[in-house]
């Protein structure tokens, strides 16, 4: 599979650790463009052998929508990712294609360092091997080149100085906003699906599993051998493919209305509605309560579920207090009568009060704020529950 496959046996060591001069490793760094899964760019690993002319490209970032239960399988954080391995031409005329750039660092490695990367590879690319459980933050392909190619050296890496993406505190919710601030919608769906601990400070290594991250940290990096040598980690760095006119998706979702604007409008309807019952219709009624307690509710299955998903930062989530699945129950007309006005309630404070430890989907406020308004026609209106 490799260039040396088949001849290691054949060349010394000597032998082989010359040819391997002729080899360049290279992280690539590749720009988003506008699919959802490459918001955040991408992570590949360039080998090039001038010797024989083999060019191709590593890639950790394979999975297949084709997959069975794929869906349901991406939910819970059971997605299973492939490494594969493409034509470097074919990789540049991909990315050319969606008018992306992709930076090119060749990694300042020893011979003997290159070939225990390429041994590495090797046992990587078994059958057996190739496939991994991918994990947005902590184990995707980003994290899988980084892993790889700084198992390769015989020193250990430390930072000359911190770049501008490493310098001060930053959440992972933070990071992934970067990514996706031009796309509303997607942010709030990330958000939504986000808890608690998204909100918390991340490691220097944890905030390199976002390409552009990494590509930073590894321009500002040394290696550090036991006598004392130091020596950059990259030999080289400069744009293999400039960034061209970028492909527009025509199947990328798009809204003329921004998730707040989406929830004003919602809370002023139900606000009106309200205003109707306590001076118009001089009534509740409740069956059309229980319609909206529904819309909401069904969010909530979904936060539900995801108690149950293998995805960091997503099982403790504040909002399914306002995203209830349990409102198919409370809001309940006979039992809104009884007990379940006050479990909305007590469900609705833990919600707001939950703001002090995290940071909500953009509108979730007002969304709570809609179903406050609900309670008023019993606590001012004086209406009468039909």
């Amino acid at each position: 599979m490799f260039f040396f496959c088949g001849t290691q046996q054949a060349l010394s060591a000597d032998e082989l650790l010359e040819r391997l001069n002729n080899v360049d490793i290279s992280l690539l760094t590749c720009d988003p463009h506008d699919e959802v899964y490459s918001l955040y760019g991408h992570t590949a690993i360039r080998v090039k052998d001038a010797g024989t002319g083999q060019d191709f490209v590593v890639n950790y970032g394979v999975f297949d929508t084709r997959e069975s239960m794929f869906v349901l399988r991406f939910i819970f954080g059971l997605t299973d990712y492939t490494m594969e391995m493409f034509p470097y031409k074919d990789f540049l005329a991909e990315y050319k294609r969606f008018g992306c750039g992709i930076y090119e660092q060749r990694m300042n490695m020893s011979p003997k360092e290159k070939l225990q990367f390429m041994l590495a590879l090797q046992e990587n690319a078994k059958d057996e091997n190739k496939v991994y459980r991918y994990n947005y933050f902590y184990n995707n392909c980003t994290t899988k080149a980084r892993d790889i190619l700084l198992d390769a050296f015989d020193g250990v890496t430390e930072p000359v100085a911190k770049s501008s993406l490493q310098q001060g505190e930053r959440s992972f919710r933070q990071l992934v906003h970067q990514g996706n601030e031009d796309y509303p919608w997607t942010m709030a769906g990330n958000d939504l699906l986000l808890g608690v601990g998204a909100d918390a400070n991340t490691s220097y290594e944890e905030r390199e599993f976002l390409p552009r991250v990494l590509a930073a940290d590894f321009d500002s990096t040394n290696v550090v051998y036991a006598d004392g040598m130091q020596k950059p980690l990259v030999s080289s760095a400069f744009w293999a493919l400039e960034k061209g006119k970028k492909w527009q998706n025509p199947d990328m979702p798009t809204f003329p209305l921004s998730p707040m604007m989406c929830a004003l409008i919602f809370f002023f309807v139900v606000a009106v509605w309200v205003l109707v019952e306590c001076f118009v219709l001089r009534k509740s009624l409740p069956y059309v309560h229980y319609v909206i307690y529904c819309m909401y509710a069904w969010v909530g299955v979904l936060l539900f579920l995801m108690l149950f998903s293998q995805h960091p930062t997503v099982r403790v989530n504040f909002q399914i207090f306002i995203f209830n699945p349990l409102f198919f129950i409370f809001a309940l007309p006979k039992v809104m009568k009884k007990w379940g006005r006050y479990a909305i309630l007590v469900s609705l404070m833990i919600f707001l009060v939950g703001n002090i430890f995290q940071t909500y989907a953009e509108g979730t406020n007002v969304m709570a704020f809609a179903l406050l308004t609900t309670f008023l026609p019993h606590l001012f209106c004086g209406v009468k529950k039909k």
